[in-house]
């Protein structure tokens, strides 16, 4: 793997596979065994931080063996032989793009199936010939239906929340993903690409619960939650074309109880109460092992039971707390430093803050027009209706709040579920936000 951030590599791959170099890591390896040997304390902390047998180990007797799990650790990865296995993949990956090796899903007439066109291009980079379909659909966001009024409710809902976006926009959006997804049976292979987040689990959730009724073909999926070199992982647009095709060696055929794990989910997700969904995550399936955490923050943006607010709600106030800021400063601080299964995009945030600020006593205010002037530069900021939802002292029922949807339940149109992220489970509450 070539180190330097000019090399024909550097188009193929990211900072963070730059970074795991193997020649380097053996270099840091060695300083830090080495610093364990001269007492060096930022050299013990990372011992500290990152070797399971730290408490039982002496550090200046510590093996190289040993500096080198920590380095393995700090990648993200469990050992230092899995670290030279990644980057030894990822070598081959950089070769088999730069030598024009026969497409990696050459063999079959396939489909990726992706929740955005964030990967499209490198996939294509990378050397794919497969279609991309792009259904990206954000079910964690607004309301979710079964059936003959799902379509209808969607579209109502992004022509009217997302701001720039109208419903025909919406409409032929939709038309196009439902168009290309009936175009499933005609494929031998679909590849599922999906990370760990509320967008994705929900996006796959609903693409499985199509496939159930459909006759078997061959389905695949690269799911992930982490990546090595990456310390805050939010999703495989981060990642470069040769680690694309790295993971999609490691692809995983999508297990039978998949289908009907990703039927269940669609169908709670679509309910009127929050029960189903709360039992799938309190009984989680093997075969789709990110959806109990990805529901449990779905979950989280139920109004709480003190201050009406759901998560994200809550968030956005606490970064304005101290004085106004641009909102797209709100946007990052929101996804790197606060969220802990980060799934918003930018107009989605825009969006909620924009409804929060529509409230009949909104709790922040926009100085600015946030569609005019460069994008994610208008000013917001608290008003005193923020500073006493933050406190606790009013509850956001009392504020004549938007109607809003966490999937198939309605918040602020009469009693609402309720749920602070602590308790076992959501529980229903007046319409003053009483719990009952």
């Amino acid at each position: 793997m070539t180190g330097e951030t000019g090399s024909p590599s550097a188009v193929l791959l990211s900072e963070a596979d730059l970074s795991l170099n193997l020649d380097r890591q053996k270099r840091e390896a060695k300083r830090l065994r080495d610093g364990l040997h001269a007492g060096d304390p930022a050299a013990q902390a990372r011992l500290q931080a990152h070797h399971p047998r730290a408490a039982r180990l002496d550090p200046a007797r510590a093996m190289l063996a040993d500096a080198q799990l920590v380095i393995a650790r700090e990648a993200g990865l469990s050992r230092w032989s899995a670290l030279k296995a990644h980057v030894t993949g990822l070598d081959a990956a950089c070769n088999a793009i730069r030598h024009g090796a026969p497409a990696p899903d050459g063999d079959l007439p396939t489909l990726h199936v992706r929740c955005g066109h964030d990967i499209e291009a490198s996939l294509r980079h990378a050397g794919f010939e497969g279609e991309f379909l792009c259904h990206d659909d954000p079910l964690c966001d607004g309301p979710v239906r079964m059936g003959a009024d799902h379509l209808p409710a969607r579209v109502a809902y992004l022509g009217s929340s997302y701001p720039g976006v109208t419903a025909e926009d919406a409409r032929r959006r939709m038309a196009a993903g439902e168009a290309m997804l009936s175009r499933m049976t005609e494929f031998a292979r679909i590849v599922l690409w999906f990370e760990h987040d509320p967008y994705d689990q929900f996006c796959l959730a609903d693409v499985l619960a199509r496939l159930a009724p459909l006759p078997r073909r061959k389905v695949e999926m690269v799911a992930l939650d982490r990546y090595p070199g990456l310390p805050l992982f939010i999703g495989l647009g981060q990642l470069a074309p040769a680690a694309l095709r790295h993971v999609f060696a490691a692809r995983q055929p999508v297990p039978e109880p998949a289908f009907a794990a990703g039927l269940a989910a669609r169908v709670a997700l679509a309910a009127s109460d929050p029960l189903a969904l709360m039992a799938l995550a309190e009984s989680p399936s093997p075969a789709l092992p990110f959806l109990p955490g990805a529901i449990r923050r779905h979950l989280a943006e139920l109004p709480d039971p003190v201050s009406g607010l759901g998560f994200s709600e809550r968030a956005a106030l606490q970064l304005i707390a101290d004085g106004a800021q641009t909102w797209g400063l709100v946007f990052h601080g929101f996804m790197t430093r606060i969220d802990p299964l980060p799934f918003f995009g930018d107009l989605m945030f825009l969006a909620l803050l924009l409804r929060l600020s529509r409230a009949g006593n909104p709790p922040l205010r926009f100085r600015d027009d946030p569609m005019q002037g460069e994008w994610g530069k208008a000013q917001v900021e608290l008003t005193e209706t923020g500073r006493r939802l933050l406190a606790g002292t009013l509850d956001f029922s009392a504020c004549s709040p938007e109607v809003r949807h966490v999937g198939g339940i309605t918040c602020f149109s009469g009693a609402d579920w309720r749920w602070d992220g602590q308790a076992p489970t959501p529980h229903r509450a007046d319409s003053a936000g009483r719990l009952q």
